[in-house]
């Protein structure tokens, strides 16, 4: 299910939500479809589509567009990297031939960034994630015009926190935090990294005990998520507020009620390795 080329159809008629949903849905339904995979029945995806003059096997069925294809597979890599299996992203991105992308940048730029993230987040080599990153920052997108300098710069960022260089690690998590607020969210795409950049700054200055900053910007990424009828990744920040909660005050009942909030959305979510982690938790707390 190509989402994105629906919503693109959708602003490029300069459409609402509400006009494109009235008489055939509710703006929830849709909301719900563009920004978290829930797909409608049929016969309302069919009268929207309809309504948008898009043929249906314009945004499902098979395509045989290699980049295509390519594309939707990372895409998938993507998700399976947010709720952390990441033995399945390795498997998606080994079978990317990066010849057969070369031609879209966009495509390129997100096969370095997953490939750097894979490499710093399952314990792969660090020195490679750095090339990675760097294909990105030096290259693909050397004037910083898109949302992948700054997954980059996080990617830098936890690279050099792994290795234990605080001053490097801070260079590049401070020129994210200096634009976070301001960052543009105009696809649905853009509102996962947005968060993903969001969360692994937090996760960076909790490692580091600030938590003032850590708790301010996972209250942040809590209202995105809200906003934008985003999941995936609410479990991870509760998670992570409980824990810097418990950190400064010790076990109680705010913690608790913080890690029952996540193991909603891990349950909802089905992300059986946070769901894992959590219960765990859940069970020391008590």
């Amino acid at each position: 299910m190509n989402i994105q080329s629906f919503v693109d159809k959708r602003k490029e008629l300069g459409l609402s939500q509400k006009e494109l949903s009235k008489g055939i849905c509710t703006q929830a339904t849709l909301s719900k479809f563009e920004n978290n995979g829930k797909i409608p029945s049929m016969k309302i995806l069919i009268q929207l589509c309809n309504r948008l003059g898009l043929a249906l096997d314009e945004i499902i069925g098979i395509d045989n567009h290699k980049t295509k294809h390519q594309i939707i597979a990372m895409n998938k890599a993507e998700f399976n990297l947010i709720i952390e299996e990441y033995k399945n992203s390795w498997e998606i991105l080994n079978e990317i031939k990066l010849d057969s992308i070369s031609d879209d940048k966009q495509a390129t730029m997100q096969y370095y960034y997953l490939k750097g993230y894979l490499n710093v987040l399952d314990n792969g080599d660090l020195l490679e994630a750095v090339f990675d990153f760097n294909q990105i920052l030096s290259d693909l997108d050397a004037k910083g015009e898109t949302i992948f300098t700054f997954l980059a710069f996080v990617g830098m960022g936890m690279v050099y926190a792994q290795q234990g260089d605080d001053e490097k690690s801070e260079y590049y998590f401070s020129k994210v935090f200096n634009d976070i607020y301001g960052m543009p969210i105009d696809d649905v795409t853009k509102i996962w990294r947005y968060i993903n950049i969001i969360f692994y700054c937090a996760l960076y200055y909790s490692n580091r005990k600030e938590f003032e900053t850590a708790n301010a910007l996972l209250d942040y990424a809590v209202k995105i998520c809200q906003d934008n009828h985003v999941t995936y990744y609410i479990a991870r920040i509760y998670e992570q507020l409980a824990l810097n909660e418990c950190d400064v005050n010790g076990q109680s009942e705010l913690v608790l009620d913080l890690l029952n909030k996540a193991k909603v959305f891990s349950e909802f979510n089905h992300n059986e390795n946070e769901l894992v982690k959590i219960q765990k938790l859940i069970k020391d707390c008590k």
